[in-house]
């Protein structure tokens, strides 16, 4: 009889969907980052994955409603990052597509309002983002510029690099 109560199961799976927008200032590279007012922390653009979706179709969506960007043919996959279940929050699939550059004096739809609430956007260095973005975003970003340099798409777990190759990455402070 026990197991016939109901309880609520895991949170269903979900799968988020980023751009990696880059420009080059000074012959430096920036990187596109978004944050959603009131949260304080930032992270590639993007968002959500609605129920039976395609992932190419949440991408364009989510990067031309909410950041306003030409979305890129998001047929380039940079990074899968599986998060596993935590206590309150469901498993999770986060795939970084390749965004494209952005000309310097490109304008921004930012701050741009969202049903979310707003969101502000800021270019910053590959160095800047250990200071701004959480350490699995920080090691997203790191992965998608190196699958953006090299070609090869990058799977992580937990935003770790998951390889039987052991990978050696340049140091961040060159």
């Amino acid at each position: 009889m026990y197991d016939e109560i109901d309880r609520p199961g895991p949170p269903p799976r979900r799968t988020g969907v980023a751009g990696f927008f880059t420009r080059s200032v000074s012959g430096e590279l920036n990187v596109l980052l978004s944050s959603q007012s009131g949260r304080h922390m930032w992270q590639l653009p993007g968002g959500n994955a609605q129920d039976d979706e395609f992932l190419h179709e949440a991408y364009v969506r989510e990067i031309t409603a909410k950041a306003g960007l030409p979305a890129a043919s998001p047929e380039e996959i940079l990074v899968v990052d599986h998060v596993p279940r935590g206590v309150t929050e469901a498993e999770g699939l986060d795939i970084v597509f390749k965004g494209g550059e952005i000309p310097p004096n490109s304008a921004l739809n930012a701050p741009h309002d969202t049903e979310d609430g707003p969101v502000t956007y800021k270019w910053a260095t590959l160095h800047e983002t250990n200071a701004l973005c959480p350490a699995d975003e920080r090691d997203r970003i790191r992965s998608a510029h190196e699958a953006w340099t090299t070609g090869r798409t990058a799977y992580l777990v937990c935003g770790e690099r998951y390889s039987a190759r052991p990978v050696v990455l340049p140091p961040w402070d060159e």
